[in-house]
C-alpha cells in the first residue's frame, strides 16, 4: 500500500498593476479660479523655518494656476491691492496692527510652536500667519500650504493650534561605520549594512528633514552605542582613535568604503545636519548604550567593564567634547547598562554620573547661557539610586533632566493603553524628584507593510500619563531595522524616486507626527490628504479600508505581545521570533496579551474564566470582520494610472490576509487547548491558506532581508513548510490548493504505508473537512475492490494481511 499522491497547491498569480486605466475622481478641492491671480507672500528669508514654509506656500499657489511673487516682510506696509499671503511672529506688532486694520483679530499669548491662522478681505483676501515662535510661524504657513494644497486661495481660513506633546520625535538607530554600527553592536541586519551610506549623504538628511518638518515632528534622537570616533576629534589626546573615512556595504553585504572623509570633514558634516535640522525646527540627541568602545577599545589603556579609571576619563572628556563641538545639539541620552558586565545598579549608576554625568555637569556650569537635555533612560536602572548619584545634573539651572521609559516595550502597534508604567509606579517618584520622563515608542512592528490607523493613535497618546507633568515627549523607532533608503521595493518606483523609506511610509509618518501634535485632528484631514495624493480613489473608502486593514493586524498583535514584548521575540509581519523561528500554534496558547489589554488569553478563553475580559475567540471574530471589510472596500477602488496608489492597495491586500492568518491561529489555538484536534485542524486550514495568499503578495512586492533582531529570509514562501507543518501535524493534508482548499482527505496512520516490508495488519484512519461544514463523502478500496463508504468526518478500517503493493485509493466527492 502507498499513501495517495500529494495534492498540487496552485499559486494564484496577481495580473500586473495596470499603467493605465479609466476612473473617476472624487477631489476634496475647489477649482481654481479661470484667470490665474497673482498672489504675494509677505515673510522675512532671513528666518529659515518661515522661508521652508514660505516656499511650500508657492508651491501649492503654482499647483492652483496663480502666479506668485515673494517680498520682504519689511515691504509688507506698501502693500497694495491684491490677495496676500503673510507669516510673522506674533511679537511683530507692526502686522498685529495691519490685521486689526484690514478688519482681522491678531493673536496673543501664542506659546513655543503655536500659531494663529487669520483671513481678512479688506480690501482683498489676505491670509496671516503668526507664530509663537519660528517654528509655530513655520507650522502655520505649512497648514496654510495645505490649505491651498486642498481647497485653493478662494475663501477665508482661520485657525489657532499649539502642540500638545512639546517634543514629537524619531528614534533613529544610526549605523555610523562598519566599526561604529548601530544596535546591537553588529552589522546582521541589510538595512543597517545599507543605512551606513545614506546617513553620510546631505541630500538625505535634507530630505528627511523637510519632510518630518511637514508631518510636525521637532525631535530627532540618534542612536549609536559609541559615536564619538566618528563625530569627535580628540586625536591631540587620544591618537589613533578617530575613524578616518567612512567604510559600509554594498547591497551583497561587501565593505565598501563611502568615502575617504577626515575626522574633521565629518564633523563639519554633523554640524551641517544639525544645523538644518534646526532650521526645520528640529532639536538633535545623541543617544548611547553602554558600555561600547568601537576603535577606541584597547587604546591608551581605554576596555569594557565599569571600573576602568582610563575608561571612565575618556567617555567624560568624550561627552564634554560633544556638547563643545555641536553647538546645535540639544542634549544627550544614556542607557546604563547593556554591556556593563554588572547587574550591581549602584556601580552602574556611579559609572553613568562619572562619565556622562560629570562631562554634561562641568560642560554646563562652564556654559551658563546654553541649555542642555539629560536624558537618562530607565532601561536596567531605577529612579532612586539614578538620582542618588544624578542630584548634581538635577539641580544644576540650564540643565533639563528627564528619564525615558519603553511604553509598550518593542511594539506601540498593541494595546491602546499599556500599563508598564502603571506598574512601575513611576509617577510619585517622579513627583518626589521634580523631573518628568520621555516615552519610547518603539516600532518593531512594521518593516514592511505601511500601516496606518488614525483612530488607534489618537486613543493611545490620549491615554499618556499627564503631559507636562509627568510626559516631555517622545520618539519613535525600531532597533530592528534603520529606516533610510527604500531598498526592499521589487518595483522600481521607490528606487527611481531615490525614495526615503519614510516617503513610502508617509501616511503612517504622518499620523505620528499630526496626532502627537494636535490629538483632536480629524479624519477629515487625513481623508484630504488621501484624496489630493490619490485622486483616482474614493477617499472615504480608502480611508476605511486602510484603517481597518490596520486594526486588524494590530488586535493580533494585542492578542500575543504579553510573552512576545520584544523585537526578538515576535516580529508580526512573519510570525517569527529569533530563537524559535516561525512560531506554532501551540507556542500562542503560551502566551498572553499585552499587559493592559482587556482581551483574555488562549488559556483562560478556552476554560470560559473571562473575567469581564474579551474572550480571544471574540478578538478573532473582530479582527476576521475588519478584514474582511476591508476586503471588500480594497476590490472596489481601482488605482487608475496612479502607481503608487497600486502598490498600497496591494500592500493593503497583504495586511488583511496577514490579519486573516492571525485571526485563525488564534481560533485554532483555543480550539487545541479544548482538545478539540479537528475544529483545530480546520482553522489552520484557514491560517495556511491566507498564510499562501499572504506571502504572494508580498513576494509579489518586497524581496527579503537579512535581520538585524530577527531571522534572515530571502522570500515570504520561505516558510510555507513551517506553515504547512502545524497543519500536517494535526491530520491536515500534506499541500493547500489556495483557490480551492475544500473538501480534503488525508491518510494519518501510519504515515507511511509505503515501508510494509511483510504481511501485516494495518490500521488507516481517514480524515475528512469541508469548508461549509457539511458531509464528505469518502470511498476506501483495497486493491480496486469498494471496502467501504462514509460520510463521517472521521473513520478507522483495518486492512487484514495488507503487503507490499497494497494501494489505498481516496475520492472526495
Amino acid at each position: 500500500m502507498k499513501p495517495p499522491p500529494p495534492f498540487i497547491r496552485c499559486q494564484r498569480r496577481h495580473l500586473p498593476i495596470p499603467v493605465a486605466a479609466l476612473c473617476t475622481a472624487l477631489l476634496f478641492v475647489i477649482a481654481s479660479p479661470s484667470s490665474a491671480e497673482t498672489i504675494r507672500i509677505y515673510f522675512d528669508p532671513a528666518i529659515p523655518q518661515i522661508a521652508f514654509a514660505a516656499g511650500d506656500i508657492q508651491t501649492a499657489l503654482k499647483k492652483h494656476k496663480h502666479t506668485v511673487e515673494t517680498a520682504n516682510l519689511a515691504a509688507l506696509s506698501k502693500a497694495g491691492p491684491g490677495k496676500k499671503v503673510v507669516l510673522a511672529l506674533a511679537t511683530d506688532k507692526s502686522v498685529a496692527a495691519m490685521i486689526s486694520a484690514e478688519g482681522g483679530k491678531p493673536a496673543s499669548d501664542l506659546g513655543e510652536q503655536a500659531y494663529a491662522i487669520r483671513s481678512t478681505t479688506k480690501p482683498d483676501l489676505s491670509c496671516w500667519v503668526q507664530g509663537g515662535d519660528a517654528v509655530g510661524a513655520m507650522y502655520g504657513g505649512l497648514q496654510i500650504a495645505e490649505h491651498i494644497q486642498f481647497k485653493g486661495m478662494a475663501e477665508a481660513f482661520h485657525e489657532d493650534d499649539s502642540p500638545h506633546l512639546k517634543n514629537r520625535g524619531i528614534k533613529f538607530n544610526v549605523p555610523l561605520d562598519k566599526e561604529a554600527p548601530t544596535y546591537f553592536y553588529d552589522s546582521r541586519g541589510t538595512a543597517n549594512r545599507l543605512a551606513i551610506r545614506h546617513v553620510w549623504d546631505i541630500t538625505f538628511w535634507k530630505t528627511w528633514f523637510d519632510e518630518m518638518a511637514r508631518h510636525r515632528y521637532n525631535v530627532l534622537s540618534l542612536w549609536n552605542p559609541h559615536p564619538f570616533t566618528s563625530m569627535l576629534n580628540m586625536e591631540d589626546e587620544y591618537p589613533g582613535i578617530a575613524i578616518q573615512g567612512v567604510t559600509g556595504f554594498d547591497k551583497d553585504g561587501k565593505d565598501s568604503q563611502i568615502n575617504n572623509w577626515s575626522i574633521d570633514k565629518k564633523i563639519a558634516f554633523w554640524q551641517e545636519v544639525m544645523k538644518y535640522g534646526h532650521e526645520r525646527g528640529f532639536r538633535t540627541y545623541v543617544f548611547t548604550w553602554n558600555i561600547f568602545l568601537s576603535t577606541a577599545e584597547d587604546k591608551h589603556g581605554i576596555g569594557k567593564g565599569p571600573l576602568n579609571p582610563q575608561t571612565r576619563t575618556y567617555l567624560r572628556k568624550c561627552t564634554r567634547k560633544l556638547l563643545e563641538t555641536y553647538p546645535h545639539l540639544t542634549g544627550i541620552g544614556v542607557t546604563a547598562g547593556e554591556n556593563m558586565d554588572t547587574e550591581d545598579t549602584a556601580l552602574k549608576e556611579d559609572w553613568a554620573w562619572d562619565t556622562y554625568g560629570r562631562g554634561t555637569y562641568e560642560f554646563a556650569k562652564d556654559n551658563p547661557g546654553r541649555d542642555i537635555v539629560f536624558i537618562h533612560r530607565l532601561l536596567q536602572s531605577d529612579l532612586q539610586t539614578t538620582a542618588k548619584y544624578f542630584q548634581p545634573l538635577i539641580d544644576q539651572p540650564n540643565v533639563r533632566f528627564s528619564f525615558s521609559h519603553k511604553y509598550s516595550n518593542a511594539h506601540a502597534h498593541a494595546a491602546v493603553k499599556p500599563i508598564y508604567w502603571a506598574r512601575k509606579k513611576l509617577e510619585p517618584q517622579l513627583d518626589k524628584l521634580g523631573v518628568t520622563s520621555w516615552l519610547t515608542v518603539r516600532n518593531d512592528d512594521f518593516f514592511y507593510l505601511h500601516w496606518a490607523d488614525p483612530q488607534f493613535v489618537r486613543e493611545y497618546i490620549g491615554n499618556f500619563p499627564e503631559v507636562g507633568k509627568y510626559v516631555d515627549g517622545i520618539y519613535i523607532g525600531p532597533d530592528g531595522w534603520v529606516f533610510s533608503r527604500v531598498f526592499n521595493s521589487k518595483d522600481p518606483l521607490y528606487e527611481s524616486r531615490n525614495a526615503l523609506d519614510i516617503q513610502k511610509t508617509w501616511y503612517m509618518q504622518k499620523i505620528w507626527g499630526r496626532i502627537a501634535y494636535n490629538p483632536a485632528v480629524a479624519d477629515d484631514f487625513f481623508k484630504s490628504h488621501l484624496a489630493s495624493r490619490y485622486p483616482e480613489a474614493r477617499p472615504d473608502d480608502l480611508f476605511a479600508a486602510w484603517s481597518k486593514a490596520s486594526r486588524a493586524v494590530r488586535l493580533v498583535s494585542e492578542q500575543v505581545t504579553g510573552d512576545w514584548s520584544l523585537d526578538f521575540h515576535w516580529w508580526p509581519e512573519r510570525w517569527t521570533a529569533k530563537d524559535e523561528g516561525y512560531l506554532t500554534v501551540n507556542d500562542l496558547r503560551k502566551t498572553e496579551p499585552m499587559d493592559g489589554s482587556d482581551l483574555a488569553d488562549v488559556h483562560d478563553t478556552a476554560k470560559g474564566d473571562l473575567d469581564g475580559k474579551k474572550s480571544a475567540l471574540e478578538n478573532a471574530a473582530d479582527i476576521e470582520q475588519l478584514a474582511n471589510e476591508a476586503r471588500q472596500l480594497l476590490a472596489t477602488l481601482k488605482p487608475g494610472s496612479n502607481h503608487e496608489l497600486a502598490l498600497n492597495l496591494r500592500d493593503l491586500e497583504a495586511m488583511a490576509h496577514l490579519s486573516l492568518f492571525g485571526a485563525a491561529k488564534i481560533r485554532a489555538a483555543v480550539l487545541l487547548e479544548q482538545n478539540k484536534p479537528i475544529e483545530t485542524r480546520d482553522h489552520l486550514l484557514t491560517a495556511t491558506r491566507h498564510w499562501m495568499l499572504y506571502a504572494d503578495v508580498m513576494d509579489e512586492l518586497y524581496i527579503g532581508a537579512d535581520m538585524q533582531r530577527n531571522f534572515h529570509f530571502k522570500t515570504w514562501h520561505q516558510l510555507d513548510t513551517a506553515v504547512l507543518r502545524e497543519l500536517t501535524d494535526l491530520g491536515g493534508p500534506v499541500s493547500v490548493d489556495i483557490a480551492n482548499p475544500y473538501p480534503w482527505v488525508r491518510i494519518v496512520s501510519p504515515l507511511h504505508l509505503q515501508e510494509i516490508k511483510s504481511p501485516a495488519d494495518v490500521t488507516v484512519t481517514i480524515n475528512a473537512a469541508a469548508a461549509d461544514q457539511k458531509p464528505v463523502e469518502v470511498e476506501l478500496r483495497d486493491n480496486g475492490q469498494l471496502i467501504q463508504t462514509s460520510t463521517e468526518r472521521t473513520f478507522s478500517y483495518t486492512l487484514k494481511a495488507s503487503a507490499p503493493g497494497d494501494h489505498v485509493e481516496m475520492v472526495a466527492e
